[in-house]
């Protein structure tokens, strides 16, 4: 009657503990990596010996030998499937930690733009800033200079008014002073023909003179 053969179960173990059942469970029909490949290599061993292949004195000598490859084969193989498990838990951490760097490094480039771009919004405030304090600036100065102002602008057309109004100003002392000395003369010219216009008196054509083409100038009378 053939031997059954059992079925290996590959279950999960504790990488940080390797236990004897992984390679056997003491039994003929165990799970165990040595228990499998005992119950699949003796059914041959026995067809070889029923078929007349090996003989009795024989047939402890290959038991044997066969016991000893089977366990180095079975060692080897739980062995190897604990090197695999803890080299794939590796990859798996170092692939976590690459998902977990690759997060962090997002995060910074996230970071590093919202700081480039305060960066830039308060580089344009301070740009603003100091060209309303160079505005500022102007504007004072044109309080007190006669350059640094649009003509078009308010201050350089009250400027404009102001000069307007002082040349006017100028212009209507001008005329009554010239109308004063005029009055004085025919006055004078009037009631005593013998009253001398001359240098002195300032009364003479060419101080009169002077005053009437001074007002001409300052109204711009050609």
């Amino acid at each position: 009657m053939p031997t059954e053969v059992p079925e290996y179960v590959d279950t999960p173990t504790t990488l940080t503990k390797l236990t004897i059942a992984e390679l056997t469970e003491k039994s003929l029909t165990g799970a165990g990596a040595f228990d499998v490949l005992m119950a699949a290599a003796v059914p041959h061993l026995e067809k070889e010996f029923t078929a007349g292949r090996i003989r009795g004195p024989e047939y402890s000598e290959v038991y044997l030998g066969l016991v000893n490859q089977v366990m180095q084969i079975a060692l080897s193989f739980v062995l190897q499937k604990r090197k695999n498990d803890l080299e794939a838990q590796v990859l798996e951490e170092t692939i976590q930690n690459a998902k977990l760097q690759g997060r962090v490094l997002v995060a910074e480039e996230c970071k590093s733009r919202a700081e480039f771009d305060l960066l830039q919004a308060n580089t344009l405030k301070a740009a603003q800033e100091i060209l309303l304090l160079t505005q500022k600036v102007a504007t004072e100065k044109a309080q007190t200079q006669a350059i640094g102002v649009d003509a078009d602008s308010v201050i350089g057309k009250q400027k404009a008014l102001y000069g307007a109004q002082t040349k006017g100003f100028e212009s209507d002392a001008l005329q009554k002073a010239a109308k004063l000395l005029i009055d004085a003369w025919n006055v004078r010219r009037t009631t005593d023909e013998g009253t001398v216009a001359d240098d002195t008196n300032k009364l003479d054509d060419p101080t009169v003179g002077a005053f009437v083409q001074k007002l001409k100038d300052s109204l711009a009378i050609a």
